[in-house]
């Protein structure tokens, strides 16, 4: 019996609920066949959970811990679980269960204390669940439990609580360690970029990359549902943030001195729609659980093959049943993995940090309860936008607008009230057509809150479909590209000057020319990545971002650009192509702007361009681009830009771009700098309408935002009140400056 291959075949091809069941009747046709068959000693731990399984209930898939820390054993156990499940228990934990249960049990009790001596909020669900919670960021431990009253309980719940968390620290870095080991191969660096402060790094390449940043958020809830009303507790959702690790739910005594039990009702909807509950059993030590996160800046990075696996964010919900005895309530711990304060947000523009949110946030919540509560809508059709909360504040929202700013005649779209004349409709052309007037992309793609960077526009369109990325194209073999590099960058032409034009965190780029006799420039730009587009040309002082709009270059396409499209892209049966193009002056999109120049002063300049399927380079020898002439004896304002994405001339991302003045004479190059009131950000500019992944449906919750709790284990609703005394307003508003910080960006 070949284990792996048939796990992995029990993975594609059978749910979790029938695999033991499959495992067993496999072995039993096997020893009809072999009557003296014997079981290796290595196969009788998988056939004893086998057994244990096959109990008709559906289990998570379970990774030892032993298991999960030998990174180089060459098998994608956790890649095989979470591509299918998108969870998986880990058990046997060294001394884990005994102090899992431990901090849990006086976590009840001490709870309860703090009710009995302190007001404090709670939350009361839909189907009369009341919800009560501790939570801090990675620092505030000490001053979250200065907080507590000093209980026996809540002393024991302190004491327990550190060593408690340091078996999660150990266990969560074995699972990231894990995880970048196994995928390693498939997925394109970095995951995420940042601003260059300090020391602190200002890229990340790997999931342990992201989880070694220390970003997270603990929070401990406990539920008490005492109402006979039958409703889900919590609806399906998906959570924000990288992932989700676990205890599952117990029900614990207020006295203490107990365990009840394992908790049920937790739901997960599977990669087929189907939706089932989730058993835990005593061996389910911690669970991970992938989040958003892993479609935001982990999936849109995967170098897409026929063995490719997409990792699987479940949604999940939780129902639970009445508690008949009033001493007991389900107690659950979680840790929300964030992604580091100084990342860029991937749909930002890369002009925002997680942290520069983080901090909007708090100072919207000083200055303006009305807005914070309508953050909670608490829908789980709720689509939230660029930052996750629509229209809070100029540094959210994008520019400073929103929907209720826009006139009768306006959509607002693309972060801004457009005008309906401008693309020649009225406020009744698409209601006469049975249509609906909405902000949509030319691939018929609609982002119904407006909420999106790229080119969108208002259309009538009956369309649902949401935004999603271009096709990638073939990205460079790690293994051989990087040997060719330097050879491809080399070149027979001796260049007088060569300038390094390279972006940091960016693909390596140099610019090499010379000055000829007759005064023309002789150039190459070579670029370390494959062949997208690449360009090079005059900036435009006057134009729009960053000198692009108006920009005057030679662009080289690897197909021909005669019959793109804004559907389908470049046509992949023409021949690639250079030649000089006039950016337009309003409208950054390629289809505004596809047509070559082609005058006798345009054709005139000697350009071409070279590629390996790892690097491309172009060439030029002119006196001019487009009839603009090169300042031989002086400076000249210039651009380059690259995409090795997709085959959309779309968008070239903030590593792929620069802004320049040369000095021809003297080989001087200088990064342009704006000045500050011209600084207006790079967050337009896409070349097509796919700058970014569009995150899930996810549903924001009030209170969690107001009491500084992310949405775990099912925590939001459809409709809750809340209890609150002045002196809880006062807690709360600590929270907003201790956890509100790590906890927003799972809104992101």
């Amino acid at each position: 019996v070949h284990v792996e291959h048939s796990r992995d075949y029990l993975y594609q091809k059978h749910s979790s609920q029938n695999r033991p069941k499959i495992i067993l009747d496999s072995l039993k046709r096997l020893g009809q066949k072999t009557p003296n068959m014997k079981i290796a000693p290595f196969l009788l731990p998988i056939l004893a959970a086998a057994v244990s399984q096959d109990d008709g209930f559906n289990h998570p898939q379970r990774l030892t811990y032993t298991t999960l820390t030998a990174v180089n054993d060459g098998k994608e156990s956790l890649l095989n679980a979470l591509s299918h499940d998108g969870l998986v228990s880990i058990t046997s934990i060294p001394n884990f269960s005994a102090l899992k249960q431990t901090v849990l049990r006086h976590f009840a009790s001490c709870l309860l204390d703090r009710d009995a001596t302190q007001d404090q909020k709670s939350v009361v669900f839909q189907d009369g669940t009341t919800r009560r919670s501790f939570a801090f960021g990675k620092d505030d431990i000490a001053s979250a439990l200065k907080d507590l009253p000093e209980t026996l309980s809540c002393e024991a719940f302190a004491s327990s609580i550190v060593p408690f968390r340091s078996a999660v620290d150990a266990v969560v870095e074995s699972f990231a360690r894990r995880l970048s080991a196994e995928m390693v191969s498939s997925l394109m660096q970095p995951l995420l970029t940042g601003a260059r402060q300090d020391e602190r790094p200002s890229s990340w390449n790997t999931v342990e990359e992201v989880v070694a940043a220390r970003e997270y958020l603990d929070h401990f809830h406990s539920y008490q549902k005492l109402d006979e009303r039958e409703h889900k507790t919590i609806e399906f959702h998906v959570d924000q943030g990288l992932f989700l690790a676990f205890a599952p739910g117990m029900v614990a005594n207020s006295d203490s001195r107990s365990v009840a039990g394992l908790s049920e009702g937790f739901y997960v909807r599977d990669l087929g729609g189907k939706e089932y509950e989730l058993i835990f059993d005593e061996c389910d030590d911690l669970v991970f659980m992938l989040g958003d996160g892993v479609n935001q800046y982990i999936n849109n990075k995967l170098i897409t093959d026929d063995s490719t696996k997409v990792l699987y964010a479940p949604p999940h919900a939780l129902t639970l049943k009445t508690h008949q005895d009033p001493s007991l309530s389900r107690v659950w711990f979680g840790r929300m993995i964030l992604p580091p304060q100084d990342a860029f947000v991937p749909s930002s523009g890369d002009i925002t940090t997680f942290g520069q949110i983080r901090r909007d946030i708090i100072q919207h919540f000083a200055t303006s309860v009305d807005s914070i509560m309508g953050i909670g809508c608490s829908s789980p059709e709720l689509q939230l936008g660029l930052h996750g909360v629509p229209s809070i504040s100029r540094n959210l929202q994008g520019h400073g607008i929103d929907a209720s700013m826009c006139a009768e005649d306006e959509l607002f779209c693309w972060f801004r009230c457009m005008p309906l004349a401008d693309h020649e409709l009225t406020i009744t052309t698409c209601s006469e057509r049975n249509l609906q007037l909405q902000c949509a992309n030319p691939r018929d793609q609609v982002v119904p809150d407006g909420q999106q960077h790229g080119d969108y526009f208002p259309a009538c369109t009956n369309s649902t479909d949401p935004v999603t990325d271009y096709p990638l194209i073939k990205q460079q073999d790690n293994l051989t590209c990087p040997d060719l590099w330097e050879e491809f960058a080399a070149t027979d032409e001796l260049y007088d000057h060569i300038a390094d034009l390279t972006v940091p965190n960016g693909p390596e780029t140099h610019l090499m020319w010379s000055v000829t006799d007759d005064n023309k420039i002789k150039a190459r730009l070579v670029h370390n990545d494959v062949f997208g587009w690449l360009a090079v040309g005059f900036a435009d002082p006057n134009g729009d971002h960053n000198g692009m709009n108006g920009g005057q270059i030679l662009l080289a396409t690897p197909f021909g650009t005669e019959n793109y499209s804004p559907v389908t892209g470049l046509d992949n049966s023409t021949e690639a192509m250079i030649a000089t193009y006039v950016i337009d002056a309003n409208d950054s999109s390629f289809r505004h702007w596809m047509d070559p120049i082609e005058t006798d002063e345009a054709i005139s300049t000697v350009a071409d361009f070279e590629t390996d399927d790892c690097s491309t380079a172009i060439s030029f020898e002119s006196n001019h681009i487009n009839g603009k002439e090169f300042n031989i004896n002086g400076t000249d304002d210039m651009i380059w830009a690259g995409n090795s994405i997709d085959y959309y001339v779309g968008y070239h991302g903030p590593f792929s771009r620069l802004r320049f003045t040369i000095d021809w004479r003297s080989g001087d190059v200088t990064p342009y700098s704006a000045p500050e009131e011209e600084e207006e950000g790079h967050d337009e500019e896409s070349h097509g309408d796919n700058t970014a992944t569009t995150s899930n449906s996810v549903t924001v919750d009030v209170e969690d935002i107001a009491s500084g709790l992310a949405k775990t284990d099912g925590d939001t609703s459809n409709s809750m009140e809340t209890k609150e005394t002045e002196s809880g307003a006062s807690y709360n508003a600590v929270w907003i400056a201790t956890v509100i910080v790590a906890s927003f960006s799972m809104f992101v």
